[in-house]
């Protein structure tokens, strides 16, 4: 079976890698000055500058001593912090188990950070405990916590604990992250906005949430459909009734409407991504209404 970078990486290929390089190139550059390779510009010399930064050739011309300033190399930290609970092992629109959403996703976050050589690690869990990966920027690293969080999301697994990931976070990490949320709209309608404003005192976040397929989802009308716990079989009936689908329509969507505003509260980017296909784009106007957040 392909790697999840790899299949990554075929997506961004066919479908939008120009639009994801014209986001992405450069929007981690450093406004921050010190050493590296990257000469930025030429200013007067201070009392405690490094008298190696002196450009003597631009000393003698301007007859000021002059010195040489580099752009700061600097690796970002950025943890995928994943929801593992039951919901997660139902489906999307697309007919996908949202897992299966959410994995592609965290893999596309793994290899926009690979791409600027910044550092990423992943913590996912539910209401039976967390698993943690620490920071690193191997592709063989990457892909073994990709595939774990994939392998860990099932039916019978504890119901979701997004509340108890995220207090996880703020207490657990002391370096400045940027932090990727990755869950489902119902899980992040219950999250405690004092942990958001607490992990936003330290660190940036974005929020990707799977959607939940309909109840009356038309791609599905030929297969058999049934609750969380397997138990109930939703009827053909009951599945395609237009006034039902109205009803459900109308509820997801005041509800996106609800968790935007309450994100966007804090200046939390977020999208809402109910497939593979449609994960790439999404997450490209993510990361640009992350960048613009940032400037307010």
């Amino acid at each position: 079976m392909a790697g999840y970078l790899v299949k990554v990486r075929k997506k961004m290929d066919i479908h939008s890698m120009h639009r994801v390089r014209n986001v992405l190139t450069g929007n981690y550059g450093s406004v921050f000055k010190g050493r590296s390779m990257d000469f930025d510009d030429l200013r007067e010399y201070n009392y405690g500058d490094d008298i190696k930064d002196i450009d003597w050739k631009a000393t003698a011309r301007s007859r000021s001593v002059m010195i040489r300033r580099y752009i700061a190399i600097r690796k970002h930290n950025i943890l995928i912090v994943a929801d593992s609970g039951n919901s997660m092992a139902t489906l999307a629109p697309s007919g996908e188990t949202k897992g299966e959403v959410a994995t592609f996703c965290a893999g596309v976050m793994a290899y926009v950070a690979q791409h600027h050589s910044d550092l990423i690690g992943m913590i996912y869990g539910n209401m039976g405990g967390n698993t943690r990966y620490a920071m690193k920027e191997d592709t063989a690293y990457l892909e073994n916590f990709l595939k774990h969080y994939a392998n860990s999301v099932k039916l019978d697994n504890p119901e979701s604990n997004i509340n108890g990931l995220l207090s996880y976070v703020a207490k657990g990490y002391r370096e400045r992250l940027f932090i990727i949320v990755i869950t489902d709209p119902d899980s992040a309608e219950t999250i405690d906005s004092e942990i958001l404003r607490k992990l936003n005192a330290r660190h940036e976040q974005m929020f990707i949430l799977i959607e939940d397929s309909p109840m009356t989802n038309e791609a599905l009308y030929s297969e058999e459909v049934r609750d969380i716990e397997g138990k109930v079989r939703l009827p053909q009936f009951y599945r395609k009734n237009k006034k039902l689908a109205k009803a459900e329509k109308d509820f997801r969507e005041a509800q996106r409407i609800k968790i935007k505003k309450a994100l966007h509260h804090f200046r939390i980017a977020s999208t809402f991504i109910d497939s593979t296909d449609h994960a790439i784009p999404a997450i490209v106007r993510m990361l640009e209404e992350q960048k613009h957040a940032r400037r307010k």
